[in-house]
């Protein structure tokens, strides 16, 4: 399968055949990351599971599939789930998925990233956004919301602090003190960011203790979760599907650098942070600049 011979070619640097990306350069390789007391990644480690589907509609199955799994998984196990969400294409994917039961009612909802404004303004807020197009028909409650000023510094505080404030029941944490969300959605932009983690900027160097960063790139600023809680949820998922007459194949370039590239760094390119932490599911024209072969709905699942 793919994401085997994807790992092998991580492991082993060579390029595998039958349809799998060229691995990171040797130099990439040498700084794998090995366990410390952080376990944070701040370097672009090999890929570990990545799967290419034929069309934009199987990468929303694959979300919509794990997203229901990954509920009832937690649920299962400790009668709670929590999830955390960006904005942009992702409320896009979730918007058209119908809970097949109601692991919604048992939620505990976290924006990976929000801009620091009106969480009712429907133009600008996420919250308001995924409210509108499915929380509430959901019926999901419990959402960690922002206080709605413009003041990023407040606003990240009070939003790590109303994080901490959740059980260890509903939210769990490691043995560093961080959060572990059963699932954590990640968008990836063009120019590489993760959250409001943006390149070239300190908020993806901040690894030693916040679980959110105000982030300053845009005004109004945003805030976001650090590096390490995106690294450290039970299961993280970026996905990149669709295309437009702009953009013909989609953020491939963007996907290329965040999971092939052997030169990219997390500085220079956050989402390579994440490379061996997620679990990637892109269309194919967003795969379009790997040498990748075709994965299906149910191995991309199976992976998560």
């Amino acid at each position: 399968m793919v994401h085997l011979a994807l790992r092998l070619a991580g492991l082993l640097g060579l390029c595998a055949t039958g349809g799998a990306f060229l691995a990171p350069r040797p130099s990439a390789l040498q700084h794998v990351h090995k366990a410390s007391t952080s376990h944070t990644s701040l370097h672009a480690a090999p890929a570990g599971k990545v799967h290419v589907l034929p069309t934009e509609e199987e990468v929303t199955s694959a979300v919509h599939q794990i997203v229901q799994s990954a509920a009832k998984e937690a649920i299962a196990a400790r009668g709670s789930f929590a999830l955390a969400i960006p904005g942009g294409s992702v409320l896009k994917v979730l918007s058209t998925l119908d809970p097949e039961s109601d692991w919604a009612k048992k939620t505990t909802l976290a924006f990976v990233n929000h801009k620091c404004v009106d969480i009712a303004d429907t133009s600008s807020a996420i919250e308001a956004q995924a409210r509108e197009k499915f929380l509430d028909r959901w019926g999901l409650t419990n959402i960690i919301s922002l206080g709605g000023t413009s003041d990023g510094e407040k606003e990240a505080a009070e939003y790590e602090a109303k994080l901490r404030a959740i059980s260890e029941s509903k939210l769990p944490r490691d043995a560093d003190g961080f959060p572990i969300f059963d699932l954590a959605l990640v968008g990836v932009g063009d120019d590489g960011h993760i959250g409001s983690l943006y390149p070239k900027r300190g908020e993806i160097d901040v690894t030693n203790g916040p679980w959110v960063v105000p982030a300053f790139q845009k005004d109004p600023p945003s805030i976001s979760l650090t590096l390490p809680v995106m690294q450290r949820a039970k299961t993280t998922v970026i996905s990149a599907a669709g295309k437009s007459p702009k953009y013909p194949n989609g953020k491939a370039s963007a996907m290329r650098l965040a999971i092939a590239d052997g030169e990219v760094t997390p500085k220079d390119f956050p989402a390579s942070a994440l490379r061996q932490h997620a679990l990637w599911i892109l269309d194919a024209p967003n795969g379009s600049e790997m040498d990748a072969g075709l994965s299906t709905v149910e191995q991309a699942v199976a992976d998560a």
